[in-house]
């Protein structure tokens, strides 16, 4: 029943996102230039992350490159609605210890390194605080929903060859993803310009299924490049 209830719960989250505002945002990805709107910033993001699990003791931080897309909707003088499209999120950890396996009978697992690689579609509406004309401050929540799940067993053999070993266990894994995030941004040209983010971001739900007999959650460290795409009203500002 719980499982049930996730599906509906998600497209109510998405439909929640996909409002006038955001659908206008989307709209401007894809017509940047043709769109004239003081109140509305928009580019690509890109993005050194790296993740972890907690109630993994032992295992390391995972790091892969992130990326995506955002929109600034500017509600007031210091107030904008953030909001990021994040196509790849990569997530799980690294170096994970034999006693979290979750793949029975792996013949080199004792010896091997174990890296849990998940990549998640990310959705994060933050509301961000201006606190100078550069630099800001976000918070809010976080809906992923899960693309990738792998096992991947590393093992260099004695003759200095290497062995590895891929599982797919999409099915043992939670779709859904919850988190909370928070960043800190400075963007230069007077808040027109590229942005500098450093967020984090931590989960708040299992990330296994009920049946798996874990319990962990994602949480990331994301060290970001916002690269603004102009739109007809941003070109005439930083003229």
């Amino acid at each position: 029943m719980r499982n049930f209830l996730k599906y509906p719960l998600l497209l109510l989250c998405l439909s929640a996102y996909v409002s006038p505002v955001s659908g206008q945002a989307i709209l401007a990805l894809l017509f940047g230039k043709n769109i004239k709107n003081d109140n509305l910033t928009l580019g690509i993001h890109v993005a050194l992350q790296p993740a972890n699990l907690t109630n993994t003791p032992g295992a390391d931080f995972h790091t892969g490159i992130s990326f995506g897309a955002y929109t600034n909707v500017k509600l007031s003088d210091n107030w904008t609605l953030s909001n990021y499209f994040i196509f790849k999120s990569p997530r799980g950890a690294t170096s994970i210890p034999q006693a979290y396996q979750i793949q029975p009978d792996v013949p080199i697992a004792a010896d091997a390194k174990l890296t849990r690689k998940l990549t998640y579609m990310e959705i994060s509406p933050l509301m961000r605080y201006s606190l100078t004309t550069g630099l800001s401050v976000a918070a809010g929540p976080q809906f992923a929903i899960r693309t990738v799940a792998k096992e991947i067993y590393e093992l260099t053999l004695p003759d200095g060859g290497e062995e590895t070993l891929i599982y797919h266990l999409r099915d043992k894994y939670a779709l859904i993803d919850v988190d909370v995030a928070a960043d800190v941004q400075y963007a230069f040209l007077k808040g027109q310009g590229i942005r500098l983010n450093l967020r984090f971001s931590q989960g708040l739900v299992n990330i296994y299924k009920d049946e798996i007999p874990l319990n962990a959650k994602n949480y990331y460290f994301q060290f970001g490049v916002g690269i603004p795409i102009a739109t007809g009203s941003t070109k005439n500002k930083i003229k």
